[in-house]
C-alpha cells in the first residue's frame, strides 16, 4: 500500500515550517488526485504541440529562463529604454539567478527569434538599444499554458473557476506569471527540497517524463500502489525533443540515486520508488499552490 505521507518528515526537513504547511494544505485537498489526472492530460499535450516551446522549456532551468523573459517584457517602463527584454537585462537577471550562462541566453533567444515567437525592435526612446517583443503567437501559446495550469488548480479548488475568469480576463495569466517571477526573484525555489524531482526536470524531457510515470503507475495501482510501468523512449524522446540514449541514462542514473527501485531495462520496467512519488506529489502541490498564489494575489 502506498502512503503518501510516509515521507513528510523528510521533506519538512527540507524547507520552512511556514512551506511545508502550505504545500500540506494544498496536497491534502480531498480532489488533490484529480489535479495529477488533469496535469497529465493537459501538459504533455501542450509540449508535444509546440515544437520550438518544446525544445526551449521542457528542462527546469529553461522554463525559467521563459519567465524571466516574459516578466522583463511585462515590467518595462515606457519612459526608461534601458528596461524591458533586451539581451543584456535578460543575461543579467540569469546570471543572478544562476539559472543560465550569456551563450546559453542567446542561444534561447535565437530559437525564439527564429520560431517567431520574439522579435526585435529598436527604442523609440534610444536607437542604440534594441528590444525583443513576444510576438501575438507566443503569447497565444502563453496564456494557453496559464489557462491549463488554472484548469488543473480548479481540478482542486472547483468553487474558485480560475480557468474561466481567466478566459474572460488574460490579465490574470500576466498576473500570475508577473508576481510568480518576483517570487523566484526573492527567493522561491520550487525544487530545493525535493531532489528526486529535481534529478528529473533538470534535464531535457525529464520534467514530461517524470509527470508521466507517476501518472500512469498510480493509476495502475489504482492509486493503493506504485505499479511498474513501460514507456517507449524512442517515441518519447521523438515527442519531447530527447534522444533514446539521453531518456535511458536519465532513468539509468535514477537508478543509481535509488529513484527507482529496480534497473529500468530501457524503459520496459520502471520502477518508481515510494519517496521519488511523494516527493513529485508534494512538488505538484508546492508549485500548484504558488500559481494559485500569485494567480488570486495573496
Amino acid at each position: 500500500m502506498f502512503e503518501l505521507a510516509s515521507y513528510d518528515a523528510t521533506f519538512a526537513s527540507r524547507t520552512t515550517p511556514d512551506d511545508w504547511q502550505r504545500i500540506l494544505r494544498f496536497r491534502s485537498s480531498p480532489r488533490f488526485l484529480e489535479a495529477l489526472k488533469t496535469y497529465h492530460a493537459l501538459i504533455p499535450q501542450y509540449f508535444s504541440d509546440n515544437v520550438v516551446l518544446n525544445k526551449v522549456v521542457t528542462e527546469a532551468w529553461r522554463f525559467e529562463m521563459l519567465v524571466y523573459t516574459l516578466y522583463l517584457h511585462d515590467t518595462r517602463e515606457t519612459a526608461n529604454p534601458r528596461s524591458g527584454l533586451t539581451t543584456t537585462n535578460l543575461e543579467k537577471i540569469c546570471a543572478q539567478q544562476k539559472c543560465a550562462s550569456k551563450g546559453r541566453v542567446l542561444a534561447i533567444l535565437g530559437i525564439m527569434r527564429l520560431g517567431g515567437y520574439l522579435r526585435q525592435k529598436k527604442s523609440e526612446i534610444d536607437s542604440r538599444i534594441k528590444h525583443l517583443e513576444p510576438t501575438a503567437k507566443f503569447l497565444s501559446i502563453v496564456e494557453g499554458w496559464n489557462n491549463r495550469i488554472l484548469q488543473i488548480i480548479d481540478a482542486v479548488y472547483p468553487e474558485g473557476a480560475l480557468a474561466q475568469a481567466h478566459a474572460q480576463n488574460p490579465a490574470i495569466g500576466r498576473n500570475m506569471r508577473t508576481r510568480g517571477a518576483e517570487g523566484l526573484l526573492a527567493g522561491f525555489k520550487l525544487l530545493d527540497p525535493f531532489p528526486e524531482v529535481f534529478h528529473f526536470v533538470s534535464s531535457d524531457g525529464g520534467w514530461m517524463l517524470l509527470l508521466h510515470l507517476v501518472a500512469e503507475s498510480l493509476r495502475r495501482g489504482e492509486y493503493k500502489s506504485i505499479a511498474p510501468v513501460e514507456v517507449d523512449l524512442a517515441a518519447y524522446g521523438k515527442r519531447f525533443s530527447a534522444s533514446r540514449s539521453h531518456l535511458r541514462r536519465l532513468l539509468e542514473s535514477a537508478y543509481e540515486k535509488e529513484i527507482l527501485t529496480a534497473p529500468p531495462r530501457n524503459g520496459s520496467d520502471v520502477r518508481l520508488s515510494p519517496i521519488t512519488v511523494s516527493a513529485f506529489l508534494s512538488c505538484m502541490a508546492s508549485e500548484l499552490d504558488f500559481y494559485r498564489g500569485n494567480a488570486v494575489g495573496n
